[in-house]
């Protein structure tokens, strides 16, 4: 008998524990598929929610924020109308507390900007788009307006991003900007720079100012912290907050490295492209 003719062995019919056991599996399959349908649908809802929640506080910030400056300009106003229509008759200290009013109101003013910008810089994203830096911090520096003596020194074939551009530019505009107000030396000079570290971009701005001890590099990341007097240099004490934020919420991080007398440099790092879950 030929190896085609040899007869075939029977399968073995299942037993009743292993139709048992196969019955048990289709069911375990079958609950943790309806497990995974309703967590699914439980995540959905919640992305919802939260986008909604998300729109309904930007609506609020938005109409809080021009409630609250409504008053404020008014304020500005009447104290220009005081000064206009008195002329001459105000006197020199009277002026003084004119200017110191007006000042004030535009303090509260640029606090409730700062306010607003803090709130957004984590929650709101913008499409991702190619960014070459060196034309973006050439377009901050044409905003910022530096004074003539001031000079901006941005090395040479910066990297290009793939990345929003608009929490970028704001990163910069609050770095050099600080570095420009802060810098009380005669000749103030602003350094940017950047090296690819991988995934990474490490960004730096550095200064030839005062400096800042070291007791304060962490506390100067802290919302409305300021080290020098309000009456001194104006500021809100929000603009490193929203940079550290920024920065973290996008992978990230940000530090400063500082000694009096020595000038500061602010370093951060950005993705070179943007992460699954920043």
């Amino acid at each position: 008998m030929s190896a085609t003719d040899a007869p075939t062995r029977p399968s073995e019919a299942p037993t009743e524990d292993t139709v048992a056991e196969l019955r048990r599996a289709r069911q375990q399959i079958a609950a943790l598929e309806q497990l995974l349908e309703v967590h699914e649908q439980a995540s959905i809802e919640q992305a919802s929610r939260l986008e909604q929640s998300n729109r309904e506080l930007d609506q609020f910030a938005y109409v809080a924020s021009h409630d609250l400056k409504a008053p404020l300009r008014g304020i500005a106003n009447l104290a220009q109308w005081l000064e206009e229509d008195l002329g001459d008759k105000v006197s020199g200290e009277s002026r003084e507390h004119l200017t110191l009013l007006r000042g004030r109101v535009d303090r509260m003013e640029a606090l409730i900007e700062g306010i607003l910008a803090y709130s957004r810089a984590g929650r709101v994203r913008e499409d991702a788009e190619c960014v070459d830096t060196g034309k973006l911090i050439a377009a901050v520096v044409d905003l910022l307006a530096p004074p003539a003596n001031v000079t901006i020194a941005v090395q040479p074939r910066l990297p290009s991003l793939v990345t929003e551009r608009m929490p970028l530019q704001q990163v910069f505009m609050n770095l050099i900007g600080n570095a420009i107000k802060h810098c009380r030396n005669a000749s103030p000079t602003v350094t940017v720079a950047a090296e690819e570290t991988g995934d990474m971009v490490h960004f730096s701005v550095a200064d030839n100012g005062p400096g800042i001890a070291p007791q304060f590099h962490e506390r100067i990341w802290q919302i409305f912290q300021t080290l020098a007097p309000r009456d001194e240099i104006e500021g809100t004490g929000i603009g490193l907050s929203v940079v550290r934020k920024l920065v973290e919420t996008r992978g990230g991080r940000a530090w400063v490295e500082s000694q009096v007398g020595q000038g500061s440099t602010f370093h951060f790092t950005w993705p070179l492209r943007p992460r699954t879950n920043p």
